[in-house]
């Protein structure tokens, strides 16, 4: 196989929703980028930032329950910086290209199994994970694990 092609729709569906559908199934995201730590809808840019970190916590579960091993629990925590936020609001004077210039991600595992074991399922996770390839070159991706 060369390839797997992937089609969403999307569609505006309300003011600030945007609705997506793949295979059957529905999700709803907010504006591009939001600043109101109180709105209800996640952005579409904290979306791409939850999918990163769903592929690597996804994708060490999977790797590991291919090798058999244990993994009690994991966790990641995402940070990102998002450059020049204002010329995404039109904001007269501001400069630059909004874009994600750091996104590093920080993976806790608590494992009866030795670290060593764990850390090579994650290097070679992180070795086929798609998004991950392609914000490794994009943003600079940076990823840690740590092992409890």
């Amino acid at each position: 196989m060369d390839g797997l092609d992937l089609t969403l729709r999307v569609v505006a569906s309300g003011r600030h929703i945007v609705r997506v559908t793949t295979r059957g199934v529905q999700l709803s995201i907010g504006r591009p980028v939001e600043f109101d730590s109180e709105a209800p809808d996640v952005s579409a840019v904290e979306c791409a930032l939850a999918a990163v970190g769903a592929e690597i916590v996804g994708g060490l579960k999977t790797f590991a329950e291919r090798r058999r091993l244990v993994l009690d629990d994991v966790e990641a925590v995402v940070k990102a910086r998002l450059e020049a936020p204002l010329v995404y609001l039109g904001v007269i004077g501001e400069m630059g290209t909004p874009r994600l210039s750091t996104l590093g991600v920080k993976v806790y595992v608590s494992s009866p199994e030795e670290p060593g074991v764990i850390a090579r399922a994650f290097h070679d996770a992180l070795a086929v994970l798609p998004l991950v390839g392609t914000l490794r070159i994009a943003t600079g991706l940076t990823t840690d694990l740590v092992v409890a």
